[in-house]
């Protein structure tokens, strides 16, 4: 039952969030690996990505296009660093340890600040690594 209360919820938030958006941006991401948002685990898949920006809100969220899993992922927004911005594309960036992921930073692009999430630490299943993965944009409103 909290199972079904949980999933429900999530899927409530994401509909009110993506429909009730005043300003949205929705991004394209090839992940390749499974990844850890929060708390929930993510296998590797094509995903979207959902910059809504709401008053007050400091959520993502992250859609699986094939199995139309969610997750919200809890953001604290940051200045992006000079690399990233010379770059120009938006880019999101994992750390990883062994073969566990995480979620990091996220920058959409533009004047957006780049997101820093808050993850599980991932222990010490090996050395620690990044993976950095450029992002399409798919909708800007």
């Amino acid at each position: 039952m909290k199972r079904f209360m949980t999933k429900w919820m999530l899927s409530a938030a994401v509909t009110v969030l993506a429909a009730g958006s005043a300003s949205a941006q929705i991004l394209k991401a090839e992940i390749p690996f499974t990844f850890q948002v929060g708390d929930a685990v993510m296998a590797p898949g094509t995903y979207l990505v959902i910059l809504a920006q709401n008053a007050g809100e400091r959520h993502l969220i992250w859609r699986n296009v094939g199995t139309r899993e969610s997750a919200l992922a809890q953001y604290s927004p940051e200045d992006v660093t000079t690399a990233w911005k010379v770059r120009g594309t938006p880019l999101v960036r994992f750390e990883c340890a062994g073969p566990r992921c995480a979620l990091r930073e996220l920058w959409g692009g533009f004047d957006m600040p780049a997101y820093r999430f808050r993850s599980p630490s991932l222990g010490r299943a090996g050395e620690l690594r990044s993976a950095v993965i450029a992002l399409s944009v798919v909708k800007a409103d």
